[in-house]
Formats: structure tokens, sequence, C-alpha cells
């Protein structure tokens, strides 16, 4: 009884202050007839309603029709009458667009998105799906009302989910447990220690001796790199030494390092300090650190024929798995109050989707130390123009830069404000003129190339992070309001389960190509192959067969005047069946142009020589006419009769 009356309070704060949203397995569930006779009348009392994504009633619709499995479509029949009923009375509110992917989808992206504003709670029989979800509740980065996520058992009342979510939680609360002495202060002013005094009187150089702490010998062996502020050297341990050179090896740069080793940081791929070195008159110089490997970001996913030089077989999949691979270990600094400030493609690097290495991590951002360095199309808007080293980075002026970052991997090397006709990369940042398009909004600047189709091709939700993000009032656009790397994480690994599952290539296999040669097929569209060039077009986009990008293209020949280029369009070639000229329009024109104007020797009227006649008549080695065309023709005739004439008169004779 006591039970009875806690469920029925239990239901009575659901319709009362939350927002309830129920999947397609949960509708589908044997006893949920039960569900809906008990909580009905707690949504009656509170105005309040069950929400189904679209896409669920869409799926219900499709099992209907499945006639392989008869018992399915009739029980996907009955729901649907009962969801027509409780609709009718107002307890359902049906939301989505035709643009939602999966419902899977739908829920993660409502989530995400509303659980700072209301509280939310999930009815589905999809243990993925509800891991997925309390998932979000492991935010720590926003205050936000914790998710609920319940099932219908066997008896018809919601109930929590019963996996072994409570030893999963602790083992992974265990394994990613920050301890205090990991974590760094949250500073406002930057560090007054003097940054303009060298400190060493002597640099050690290659095949040189320096010393640890411990006054451990550490043996400088060949040089790696060489940088702005010091030199990479290979030891005689397993790692690798940074000597700065005598600029930089200030009390600044030793304060800095040594605060660093102050909390223990360690992270696979993340190169940072494992302990100070020093000369032999024990004065600072640098610090050892791991071995990093790898192709530079920069200098492989972010070109072309770089990227597919060094990683041949990538799909989608793996830059998809590569952005989560470097979202945990940026997740890692930031749980610890480490801001990299300097987010660089040419400081991380890739050997393969889960193994990456971040490399100049004595530049990040440390309690009152700042980053002294950046670059611009990493840098947000509200810090454009500052210098770096007189201010202290926020999370939110870094969130801008992951956002970037994950931007041009999944579009390879292109910065987000990059656009046709726009202004410097600062102002476009500044202004926020985010040029990719999300729905019927687009400034219709999207750079030219294969940009577009590799928008098109992303997911719904990646698409509304990234322009809310990077276009001027978006819901994310804001120093305060930008994604955390959690929230990217969310996004980044449902699309990694939509690719792997094959859902995403359901409706276009072009979806699961790293360069898509087409925008994304719209299910309502018919296709055709394109007779040049073999992609899949929309009919309708097309002209005898030939999609508009071949229509522009053709044969380029030069000008027999000018030798100009010309091109014949295949649009000439093939839909005008217009001739190739032999010269191009500007010589044309020219040609139509007077030359000379000559007065007729025989019937003393004026008229015109053009330059191609001109041409013509010089070329040709002939005079140029002193008669007009006219008398030109008169002449012409009258000889051709005389000669008829004689013709005619010479075989009448003939036959005499």
């Amino acid at each position: 009884m006591e039970q009875d009356i806690s469920y029925k309070k239990t239901l009575d704060t659901y319709a009362k202050d939350w927002k309830i949203f129920i999947d397609t397995c949960s509708i589908l569930c044997p006893t949920a007839y039960k569900f809906w006779t008990d909580i009905t009348p707690y949504l009656f009392q509170h105005q309040n309603k069950v929400i189904i994504p679209l896409r669920c009633i869409e799926e219900l619709e499709k099992h209907t029709k499945n006639f392989s499995k008869p018992t399915l479509a009739k029980i996907s029949e009955n729901n649907l009458k009962t969801i027509r009923l409780l609709n009718n009375s107002n307890f359902f509110e049906i939301r989505g667009e035709q643009t939602d992917n999966f419902a899977d989808n739908v829920f993660q992206v409502v989530f995400t998105k509303f659980r700072m504003t209301h509280k939310l709670l999930l009815i589905t029989q999809d243990n993925n799906l509800a891991k997925d979800i309390l998932a979000l509740n492991n935010n720590k980065s926003v205050k936000a009302t914790s998710i609920h996520v319940k099932k219908i058992n066997k008896y018809g009342f919601l109930s929590d989910f019963t996996w072994n979510i409570d030893n999963t939680k602790n083992n992974k609360t265990k394994q990613n447990k920050i301890y205090e002495d990991e974590v760094f202060k949250i500073c406002k002013n930057v560090t007054t220690i003097d940054d303009s005094k060298s400190i060493a009187s002597h640099i050690p150089i290659e095949n040189e001796t320096v010393y640890t702490k411990l006054h451990e010998p550490i043996n400088l062996k060949s040089k790696v790199a060489a940088g702005g502020e010091g030199i990479i050297y290979t030891t005689n341990t397993p790692y690798v030494a940074k000597i700065y050179k005598k600029e930089n090896n200030t009390k600044r740069k030793c304060a800095k390092i040594n605060l660093m080793l102050s909390k223990k940081i360690k992270c696979e791929g993340i190169c940072y300090p494992i302990t100070t070195l020093y000369n032999s008159n024990e004065e600072f110089v640098g610090y050892i650190m791991p071995k990093a490997k790898g192709k530079e970001l920069q200098k492989s996913i972010f070109i072309k024929p770089l990227f597919l030089k060094n990683f041949p077989n990538w799909k989608k999949r793996d830059t998809v798995e590569l952005c989560i691979t470097i979202l945990k270990k940026i997740k890692y600094l930031h749980d610890r109050n480490i801001i990299i400030g300097d987010i660089n493609p040419a400081n991380i690097l890739v050997v393969s989707p889960k193994e990456v290495y971040f490399v100049d991590t004595d530049s990040y951002q440390i309690e009152n130390f700042p980053c002294p360095v950046g670059t611009i199309n990493y840098t947000a808007p509200e810090i454009q123009k500052k210098h770096f080293s007189n201010f202290l980075r926020t999370i939110g002026n870094e969130n801008f830069a992951v956002a970037t970052l994950l931007f041009m991997i999944m579009l390879p090397g292109k910065p987000p404000y990059s656009q046709q006709g726009g202004e410097d990369p600062i102002s476009n940042i500044i202004k926020m003129d985010f040029s990719y398009p999300f729905g019927d909004n687009s400034n219709k600047k999207t750079p030219d190339g294969p940009w577009r189709y590799i928008w098109s091709h992303l997911t719904y939700d990646l698409k509304k992070a990234f322009y809310n993000t990077f276009r001027i009032n978006g819901e994310y656009s804001t120093e305060n309001t930008r994604l955390s790397t959690n929230e990217w994480l969310s996004i980044f690994t449902y699309y990694l389960e939509l690719l792997d599952s094959g859902k995403f290539g359901k409706q276009d296999k072009m979806s699961e190509e790293l360069f898509p040669t087409r925008y994304k097929k719209n299910p309502k569209v018919e296709y055709i192959t394109c007779r040049l060039c073999h992609n899949e077009i929309p009919e309708n986009q097309c002209q005898n067969g030939i999609c508009q990008d071949c229509l522009k293209k053709g044969e380029i020949y030069k000008c027999k005047k000018c030798g100009k280029e010309i091109l014949y369009t295949n649009y000439q070639k093939y839909v005008k069946n217009a001739k190739r000229f032999d010269v191009c329009p500007e010589c044309f024109e020219n040609g139509k142009k007077v030359k000379i104007v000559q007065e007729c020797t025989s019937c003393g009227r004026k008229f015109e020589i053009t330059n191609s006649q001109y041409d013509f008549y010089i070329k040709k080695g002939l005079d140029i006419p002193k008669r007009c065309k006219f008398c030109r023709d008169a002449k012409k005739n009258n000889s051709t009769h005389n000669s008829l004439s004689s013709l005619f008169s010479s075989f009448s004779k003939l036959f005499k």
C-alpha cells in the first residue's frame, strides 16, 4: 500500500513539474497500457503532456507495414490508435522536424540543450540510449537538474534500469576521480615575476650533460627540433629534453615549470614536463618530457593531398574518432583548470584516430601564468587584437578555440569564418559572420569547393552546434554559453555510434566518406549519374544528363588571333550544340569594328572595311577593294553572264 502511494506521488511529481519524453520501444511495450492508465489523471490535473518525437511516430507507421512481422505490425497499429486517442484528449504532444535523422539523435540534442532550464524525464526500454542520456549528468561544467531515465517494467510501472550501473559508476568514478593534488587554482591576475632576464650563465648543447633536481646526469644527444623558445634533444633516457634559449630562460619560465610540476599531471599523449633540468652550475635550463610521434595535424589532416597520402584508408568515422580522442585530452586538462591557450594544429601530432600527442605544453595557461601566444583562427571574438601575455584566458575563450579545432578537423583545414567575398579573418571572427547554412539560415557566402558538400553530410546536431557557436546571436555564441568539452564529446560519441552501426549511411552511403562529391541525398528527390563525372546528382539539377559543375567545365584552347585562352564549355557543346569559335569574344568584337572607309571607284558611294575583312585581304595577299560590294557583285554577275553566253555559243556551233 505504501509503495502504491509512493508511486502515485512519483507520477504526480513528474506530471506536475517535468517534461516527459517517451521512446518508440516503450510505446510498444506490452504493459504500456497500464502506464497510460496510471499517468493520464495526473496529466489532466496538471495540464501536462507526454512528448513523442515525430521520428517515433514515423517508426510506428513503418512497423505497421512490416508484413514479415505481423505481430509487430499489429501492436504498432494498436498503439498508433491509442496515441491518436490520447492526442485528441491532449495527453500527447508530437514534436520534431523532417530533418531529424533518428529518434535517439533527437533525444540527445534535446536533453543536452534543455537540461539547464527544465526537469527532463525519458521513458525508454533501450539500455544504450538510457546510458547515453544518463551520462549527461556527469557534466560538471554546467549547473543543471539531474536527468531521469525510466523504463516500463513487466507490471506497467515506471522503474529504474537494472544493469549494474552503480558498479559501473563507481568504477568510472574511481578511474576519473580528480584529486586535490591534481587541480590548479583559478586566478584573475597575471603574475608579476620578471620575464626579461636570463638566469643561466651557460646553455647546454648537443653532446653535453644536464642534471635533474636530484643531480642525476642526463646526456643531450641529437637535436630533434628547434622552436622559438628552445631546442628539443633526444637523451640517454626514454624521454626528450627541452633546453631553453638564453633569452627565454627567465625567472618566470623557471617558476612556471616548477608550478606545473607541483601537481600530479599525467595523461597518455600529453607531453607534460616530468622534471626540471639544470646545467653544471645548478642553473635552470629546461625540462624533460615524454616523446611525441606522429604527423602534425596542420601538415596532414588540414591539407587534402597530405591527408590522403598519410592516412589513405581513413573514412569519416576516423575523423570523428580523432575528435573524440582530442576532446578527451582537452577535457583532462580542463578538469584540472589547465587552459591550453594556444590551441594550434602544429602542436597536435596524429598517429591514428586513437593515438594523438599534445606538444608545447609549457605554453599552457597555469594559474596566473598566461599563455603568451595564439593564432587568429583560434582566438575568440572577445579577445581578438589583445596581447596574449597581458591577460588570463577564460574557459569560455578556450571553448571557442576547441570548437574551431573540431570544425577544421571535420572540414579538413577550412577555418569556420572563411567565406566568399568576406573581409579579413579577424573582422569575420569579430562580426561572427559564419557562412555555413542551417535550415533556411544562410548569408550565401559559403566557400566554393568541397566544403558545402562536407557540411551537408554532417549530422544535424553537429551542424546545429557549429552554427549556434559561430553565428552571431547563436545559442552557444557567447563566452559564457559556449559548449564544453563534455557537451562536444556527447555529440561526437553519438555521431560515431551512428556511423559504426550503419544507421547514418542508410540514407546516403556517401555520408561515410571524407570528401563527398555532392550534397547529401534528399530521400524525396530522384538522382541520376552525370554522364561526364559519373557522380550522383539530383535529376532536376542536370541538363542532357550532365550536372551543373560539368556544364561549366569544358575544353580550353587558344584564340587564333591573340593567343588568349578560350573555354568551350560542355554547356555550349552538349546543350546549345554551338560550334567552337576560332577567336575569343574580344577579338570577334574587334573584328567587327571599321578599319578604313573607301569611296567606290564605280558608283562613288562610300563603303566600310572592317578589321576582319582587312586582315583577310592582307593574309591572302589580295588588294584592298576599291569598289563597294554592290558594284563588285554586279561586275561578277555580268562577267559570269558573258562567260555563260560565250559557252552557250560554242556549244551551239558544235551541234550545227
